[in-house]
């Protein structure tokens, strides 16, 4: 698995060609909740008072993803903003705030975070999510935010994200933690698929 990021780090990350060049930086990310994976960035321009650019970065034209910088080959990659945001999974992608429910409707808690794998991958892995009293016993003070895998199937409706209720066995409270859970939730699932019912 390559590094895992949160979503929300990605803001204002640079655009770099191969060449060097830093052309734009990151303003938003943009999901395909079904998908679960990164379908394109919306961008701004690389001074303090440079507002949005009416040119987006769709996922297909990312060489890599890193910590540091979204590289690219070229500023040829850059397209049209509405071919990134104007997609139907964009709009049904807003994850942000919303209340993470089970798939057997116990509510966990509310999105704070999308965790997303770097490299060519794009790929959701999970989410950072302020616990609810069915996640985490304890007063409300005591209540923390937290890491919670994804499951293969995704609902995301804008008010609420669906989660397989066995992902809740893998919380973490940091993302060291998290890489090791979401291998074993991963593992889980894939004996289940093997075994006959």
């Amino acid at each position: 698995m390559n590094e895992l990021m949160a979503a929300r780090s990605l803001t204002t990350l640079p655009v770099v060609t191969l060449g060097g060049d830093a052309v734009a930086q990151i303003k938003d990310t943009v999901f395909d909740a079904a998908a679960g994976r990164v379908t394109g960035f919306t961008l701004s321009g690389r001074g303090l008072l440079s507002g949005p650019l009416k040119q987006s970065l769709p996922w297909a034209a990312v060489h890599s993803l890193g910590h540091d910088a979204v590289m690219i080959r070229d500023a040829l990659a850059l397209q049209d903003t509405s071919v990134v945001v104007a997609r139907r999974e964009a709009q049904q992608g807003r994850v942000l705030h919303a209340k993470v429910l089970t798939d057997e409707g116990a509510e966990v808690g509310t999105v704070l975070d999308v965790i997303i794998e770097g490299g060519t991958s794009g790929r959701v892995v999970g989410f950072r999510i302020a616990a609810g009293k069915a996640l985490v016993q304890g007063s409300r003070r005591r209540r923390h935010r937290v890491y919670v895998p994804r499951g293969e199937t995704l609902a995301v409706s804008g008010r609420a994200l669906v989660i397989p209720a066995d992902a809740t066995r893998y919380v973490a409270d940091d993302l060291t933690a998290f890489v090791a859970g979401v291998g074993a939730f991963r593992e889980e699932r894939e004996e289940r698929k093997g075994t006959p019912s």
